[in-house]
């Protein structure tokens, strides 16, 4: 496999988080289309260029701006999952002996909710 069909197989992931999942109705073109209300950088033309491999540069300034969008929405993702297992975790303690860890669920609590995007602080 060439380094140009690697880095266009790697954008391509990155367009597919991006999008995010395919719906029943959309056409490939109606998914592409997401990209640039999500990315303001990019227009479609360039999303679909990027897709077909008409831009197999990886450091394409494109490229690189839909690679940090999809690395957010990562980041996002696990933050969020990472924030459920402590709040389950913190469930389990409460179950236990909530006098005992009484300091260790508040503060896996407060974790959850920085996670999660309602506690900015």
């Amino acid at each position: 496999m060439s380094e140009s069909s690697v880095g266009v197989k790697n954008v391509r992931r990155e367009i597919a988080i991006v999008a995010g999942a395919k719906d029943w109705g959309d056409t490939r073109e109606s998914w592409l289309a997401r990209v640039p209300h999500k990315v303001k950088t990019v227009s479609f033309r360039t999303v679909k260029a990027l897709w077909y491999g008409e831009i197999s540069d990886p450091d394409h300034w494109a490229a690189r701006d839909i690679r940090r969008a999809a690395e957010l929405i990562e980041a996002r993702s696990e933050a969020a999952s990472l924030a459920i297992k402590f709040q389950k975790t913190a469930g389990g303690m409460r179950i236990a002996d909530e006098n005992f860890y009484s300091t260790d669920i508040d503060r896996l609590e407060r974790i959850a909710r920085v996670l999660s995007g309602l506690d900015r602080t």
